[in-house]
């Protein structure tokens, strides 16, 4: 029979660690005896019990990928709640992470590490407690989770509830049908005596709006690589609703995908899509698409009257010269209707210090996309004739 092994250390908190260990271990966490031994040094040479640092430090030493922060955390804030029960039974001990692993199969137990406040008791213990925010729904929950954390289900799910009331639409200044070869008059209508009124010219002579053709030019490069799929089934999703849409994809080559996002069946068409973008994963040659694009579709795939938006982390290798040089050439072309979606979570574009980043910003209008919410209201933002 195994014989279980606990540290001996003069640190009030050490002497604990092993039920934490344990429960994690049954997380799918593959931590063993020099795991729990590198925590003990790595808490002794800290010599803080504060809850703040010793999550930190474990943290660090525990979690091998991103992915594992948010459970970690749920772990962590559950191990505190036993710690503070004046003596735990041994049933608490061995039961108080199995009640994590039933939250989560519960639906609409889903935790996110935004979803944890920390609450300020008093100067002596000042992260005394930790809650989980209460009353958010399910789909509340999915729409503030980043877009690479998001499961194929999940993300049709978001879909599916994602209605939007009309297509896209811009302003049209084309001519008027004319009347028996000449243009139609309200006024000679109106002294004539038939039916008619100021309402009529007003109604007649109103600003008319078009479904707007759109561009969508997604990153497929290795930097962006959880993204791929969720931006795909979005992109599925409106070709929908939008007869002017336009999808290419783009890593170190540039691929058209807007046929393959046309099936109904959302399997095959991400199937056809893969095939048709053999080299995702790879470089970011943002420059190099946009000259593609430009030397291809301009004036057939992209008229003069397209919106083009760009969905990339504008990370590419260089001094930036060319992506400046042909984002300002799209700039012109479209009259300024280019746009630039960052799915990483940065607010300003200046806080990437790439000569890349720098030249879209300049021709470009910058929004972050990290969730499902954020790109939905950024679509919905390119509806020029909304006020209409």
């Amino acid at each position: 029979m195994r014989q279980k092994v606990s540290p001996v250390s003069e640190n009030p908190v050490v002497a604990n660690l092993w039920s934490l260990m344990r429960g994690l271990r049954r997380l799918n966490f593959d931590l063993g005896l020099d795991d729990l031994q590198t925590a003990v040094i790595a808490l002794e040479a800290v010599g803080s019990t504060r809850e703040s640092t010793v999550r930190d430090v474990l943290r660090a030493v525990w979690c091998n990928k991103e992915s594992d922060f948010h459970l970690f955390d749920l772990a962590f804030l559950e191990w505190l709640m036993l710690l503070r029960h004046p003596e735990p039974g041994v049933a608490v001990q061995e039961t108080y992470l199995a009640n994590i692993a039933r939250r989560r199969r519960q639906q609409g137990g889903v935790f996110h590490p935004t979803w944890y406040q920390h609450q300020t008791t008093s100067a002596g213990d000042s992260e005394a407690s930790i809650t989980v925010a209460q009353g958010a729904t399910e789909r509340e929950i999915f729409q503030s989770r980043r877009l690479d954390r998001l499961s194929d289900q999940e993300m049709q799910y978001l879909l599916w509830l994602y209605r939007p009331k009309r297509p896209l639409t811009r302003p049209s200044y084309l001519p008027r049908a004319a009347d028996r070869g000449r243009e139609w008059s309200p006024g000679e209508t109106m002294r004539r005596g038939r039916e008619g009124s100021e309402w009529v010219r007003l109604y007649y002579y109103r600003t008319q709006s078009q479904p707007m053709e759109l561009t969508l030019l997604l990153d497929m490069s290795g930097s962006t690589v959880g993204y791929h799929r969720a931006l795909l089934q979005f992109a599925h999703a409106m070709m929908r609703h939008e007869r002017g849409l336009k999808v290419y994809a783009f890593s170190t080559r540039i691929a058209v995908l807007t046929r393959a996002l046309r099936h109904f069946h959302i399997d095959r068409a991400l199937a056809e899509a893969s095939d048709l973008t053999p080299y995702r994963g790879g470089g970011t040659r943002i420059a190099q698409s946009l000259q593609e694009l430009w030397e291809r579709e301009r004036g057939r795939g992209v008229s003069v009257r397209s919106t083009l938006v760009l969905i990339s982390d504008g990370l590419e290798d260089g001094t930036g010269e060319s992506v400046d040089r042909w984002m300002e050439r799209w700039e012109r072309y479209l009259n300024g209707r280019v746009h630039w979606w960052n799915p990483f979570a940065v607010r300003d574009p200046q806080n990437l210090r790439t000569p890349s980043a720098a030249a879209l910003a300049r021709h470009t209008h910058y929004r972050c996309v990290p969730n499902f919410q954020a790109l939905t209201e950024a679509w919905s933002a390119l509806d020029m004739a909304r006020a209409l």
